[in-house]
């Protein structure tokens, strides 16, 4: 899910000198979005995840899956993506896509000007097709993640190409996509931020995805951090809206 990707990508930014000293984290959390994605029927998703991050160094590794319960029609996903299907309204449930990526620390941002991670990620369209949980199809990504910590501030930018997978009748283009915002660590339990994100058509009759999520962090333990989350979409290949939280615990 686009949305909570860009929320969870957020909750690690700032996140990142409270996970310094350790190696694995878990997040789980629960998601729910509503949005009709150029359709005349509304699609209603709730979206749980499960996301493993290992931390080695200047390298980590994150692998995520998720459980998705969907009702809406049958030709278009849960991430707004056209799919083959008629438009009937259905309510289905399954697993979603598996994901996996590898970011290296190119730059560290307290020896230069600015930090720069570059991310490689992999998604395997394990999610079915024929319920419309997923284009069956995998895409791959290239990511370059910008960021600067400003006195309590951290402003970023992600700018990102991505290969997509063609579902049978269906041609994607490949696009680029951007989010850009800012944390601000309010305390050391609190932080708070917002981006914005976009994302070239997927299709020549299809629109760009256009949507903010505005979340906060909240530092539980030293182990422990709840990250809340809300999005409002601008265009018809984002949700009208969506809420959600996440939570991380770090070994």
């Amino acid at each position: 899910m686009t949305r909570t990707i860009t929320a969870i990508l957020a909750l690690l930014v700032s996140c990142q000198a409270f996970a310094e000293d350790n190696r694995l984290s878990l997040s789980t959390g629960l998601d729910y979005s509503v949005g009709d994605y150029g359709t005349p029927d509304d699609n209603e998703t709730w979206f749980l995840p499960l996301n493993l991050k290992y931390q080695s160094g200047d390298y980590s590794f994150k692998l995520g899956m998720s459980y998705l319960w969907v009702r809406g029609p049958q030709n278009v996903t849960p991430d707004g993506e056209p799919i083959p299907g008629g438009g009937v309204v259905t309510t289905t449930h399954g697993f979603g896509d598996v994901t996996a990526s590898l970011t290296a620390d190119i730059l560290n941002e307290k020896s230069h000007p600015f930090g720069l991670d570059l991310t490689g990620k992999i998604k395997f369209g394990t999610a079915s097709e024929s319920k419309a949980l997923g284009t069956g199809k995998n895409d791959y990504a290239l990511q370059a993640s910008f960021y600067k910590s400003l006195a309590g501030w951290m402003p970023y930018l992600d700018i990102a190409y991505r290969w997509k997978g063609d579902p049978t009748g269906i041609n994607y283009r490949n696009v680029w996509y951007v989010t850009a915002g800012t944390s601000y660590r309010y305390n050391k339990i609190w932080s708070v931020g917002t981006d914005y994100a976009w994302r070239e058509k997927l299709t020549p009759g299809g629109d760009e995805i256009s949507e903010s999520t505005v979340y906060a962090n909240y530092k539980i333990s030293n182990h422990n951090k709840l990250n809340l989350y809300g999005v409002a979409g601008f265009s018809d290949a984002s949700p009208d809206w969506g809420l959600g939280f996440m939570l991380t615990h770090v070994f």
